[in-house]
This record gives C-alpha cells, structure tokens and sequence, in this order.
C-alpha cells in the first residue's frame, strides 16, 4: 500500500493543528464528488481555509486507483463528523468517488489495508470503526450505509 504525504497547511477551518491525546475509534467518510482524485479532493479541502462559514477536513484520502494520501497527522485531529468527541479521539479516512458515485474493488482493498495498519498500531477495536452515518447521520459513505454488512465483512475478514 503507498501512502503518500501531502499535508494540509494550518487553518482554523481545515488544520487546526491541535493534538490528539488518545486515538480510540476510525471514521469512514467518502467525498461528495464524483470523479475527483484523492489530490483534488485534498485540494478542495485546503481551499476551504479561505471560507469562514465552513469546516471540514480527514487524516487520509483514498483514490480509486489504491494510492492513500495522507493530508493530517494521525496524531492531530481532524474535523471530519462535526462531533468534537469523537474527532477529537478519531482518525478518519475519506474514499473518492468514480464518475457514477461508486467505490471500486481496489479503493476498498486499500482500504482494507489502512484500517489493518491503523487498527494494529493504535489498538483500536473493530467495533469503534465507524461510519460517518453512525455519528451524524449523514449518509457517508454510501455504500457502506446501504449495506452495512460491507464493511463488518471488510473488517472482520
């Protein structure tokens, strides 16, 4: 699996840069844009610096192609679910989206592979990798809330 670094720059919007004491819990969100790479997702995410009315950001983008980029430190938080007690212990991951708004087999393989990393070197339990439907409902990311079985197939396997 590549990981490649691309980090955000500060922002109260974006980076806050504010340290994470503990990680407990992985939240999976995927991007509203159908078609953009995981780098033009970040890059619309760093844009969001210059708007006062919003917030948003993740530690990890995964592009259809596998390649996993890395925009926050995992040890900082990120504002991923608008729940500051859950993004203030969470690393969240953001899966991009092909042109018809599906997630493909290679996407959820990396996707597979983060989660096996991340849960192995932060000791998180299956049970606190999270959706980000199950903090606020909000219906990200979609194949994952349509079919929920998905991803306890994808973590338990």
């Amino acid at each position: 699996m590549e990981i490649k670094r691309y980090l955000l720059t500060r922002s109260d919007n974006t980076r806050r840069m504010e340290k994470m004491d503990r990680i407990e819990y992985i939240v999976i969100t995927s991007s509203k844009y159908k078609g953009f790479s995981s780098l033009k997702n970040r890059n619309v995410i760093e844009k969001i610096k210059y708007k006062q009315d919003k917030e948003l950001s993740c530690h990890y983008i995964i592009d259809t192609n596998g390649v996993v980029l890395n925009i926050i430190p995992d040890k900082e938080s990120a504002i991923c679910t608008h729940n500051v007690d859950i993004d203030s212990k969470s690393i969240s991951i953001m899966l991009t989206v092909n042109d018809e708004g599906n997630y493909n087999e290679v996407e959820l393989k990396a996707l597979k592979n983060l989660l096996n990393k991340l849960v192995k070197k932060y000791r998180i339990k299956n049970e606190n990798i999270l959706r980000e439907y199950d903090v606020n409902l909000s219906r990200r990311p979609t194949v994952f809330v349509d079919e929920p079985i998905l991803l306890y197939e994808l973590v338990n396997s």
